[in-house]
């Protein structure tokens, strides 16, 4: 069948989202946020505060760009976007530590990058924290005459320690690269099933063209796996994303979402006769996918409308489990739920598309029957 022949669904599903892996495992190769650009104002300039500034030059999140001499100049640098951290240590510093004066360090972050400001201010409050903490000890010791290690049991009486598990490095790659792989090819799947099913829907007889949709269900549930599986090979063996699910659980992850977008855009194909209102139907409920089901921003932070939409969209249902998959190592049984889902929806598709078939009015041009039928 000229179905299977045709290129175009192979560069939709296949290639494309191919290529927009690579670009994306070497975009997130790093993994983390570094050489975040920086600038001191150091009005004390004392062994304490010089100190203070050498730790973060030594740190490799932050890359010290300029040393000013105000405050002004450090706004006009974040202004400029020349700098996204800067830091103003005030004048006397120095002193109003040894007499336990509890001195601030002020800090400014470019709230206009969120992810570089989240990665910038954990890391200069780890810094300013260790430093705190070392000078608590020598100002302890010294007031009481007490030993190191005695200074340093009151200084760390009550401790906090934490631990992040599953993605302790904090990378963006394993964070983000799963589900924009996924996104890319269910928007593959999804225009080029509604094209072929559109163009498809006046097949003269109704159970050959009820056969003709099933078939193209079919193939791009195929075509569609074979792509979600390429895309995790591709992050997992060419750029060393973390994989510590099972096979069996991953494939049966894919197969059934490629059968629940394949199946929902021949539905919308085979319904409306426009091709183009096919194609922004199925624009609309897939591509904003990516921002409607908590893959970046989480579902428990949205309106409660967006929570309960979110629920509806296949997205929702494979992309939190495949980044589990990969990072917690999801069992087969685990992902059962999520592939019941699927069958469901899938299984309500499957009978919209038959009634919408059933519903269709058959063609009376025997030979444009005939053309549609052979391409």
């Amino acid at each position: 069948m000229a179905l299977w022949k045709e290129k175009t669904n192979y560069i939709l599903v296949l290639i494309i989202p191919l290529l927009v892996n690579l670009l994306l495992g070497v975009e997130f190769s790093k993994g983390v946020i570094s050489h975040i650009p920086m600038a001191v104002v150091d009005m004390d300039n004392s062994s304490v505060s010089r100190m203070i500034v050498q730790q973060f030059r030594e740190n490799e999140p932050f890359a010290l760009k300029y040393q000013m001499e105000d405050e002004a100049q450090i706004k006009q640098l974040m202004d400029n976007s020349k700098i996204r951290v800067g830091m103003i240590i005030p004048k006397g510093f120095s002193d109003d530590v040894k007499s336990s004066q509890s001195p601030t360090v002020l800090m400014l972050y470019d709230g206009s990058h969120m992810s570089v400001a989240s990665v910038a201010k954990a890391k200069a409050s780890e810094i300013l924290m260790t430093l705190k903490t070392g000078v608590g000890i020598k100002l302890i010791g010294a007031k009481l005459s007490v030993p190191a290690d005695i200074a340093k049991n009151i200084a760390l009486s009550v401790k906090f320690t934490n631990r992040t598990l599953y993605n302790p490095t904090k990378s963006f790659e394993n964070f983000l690269n799963p589900g924009f792989g996924v996104a890319i090819v269910q928007t593959g799947i999804a225009l080029a099933a509604v094209v072929v099913a559109n163009r498809n829907r006046f097949i003269m007889q109704k159970g050959k063209r009820l056969m003709h949709v099933m078939h193209t269900t079919l193939f791009f549930t195929v075509l569609g796996t074979a792509a979600l599986l390429l895309s995790i090979f591709v992050q997992t063996k060419l750029f060393g994303l973390v994989f510590r699910g099972g096979l069996a659980g991953t494939v049966l992850l894919s197969v059934v979402f490629a059968a629940a977008v394949s199946s929902f855009a021949v539905m919308v194909g085979s319904a409306l006769g426009n091709v183009s209102f096919a194609i922004l139907v199925n624009a609309v409920y897939f591509i904003p996918s990516t921002i409607l089901v908590g893959y970046t921003w989480p579902v428990i932070a949205m309106p409660q409308i967006y929570q309960n939409l979110a629920h509806t969209l296949p997205f929702y249902h494979y992309a939190d489990p495949l980044r589990d998959l990969y990072l917690k190592g999801l069992t087969f049984a685990q992902v059962l739920p999520q592939a019941l889902w699927f069958c469901e929806f899938t299984g309500v598709m499957l009978f919209l598309i038959a009634v919408v078939v059933l519903l269709i009015p058959t063609s009376v041009n025997k030979k444009e029957d005939e053309c549609i039928a052979m391409a």
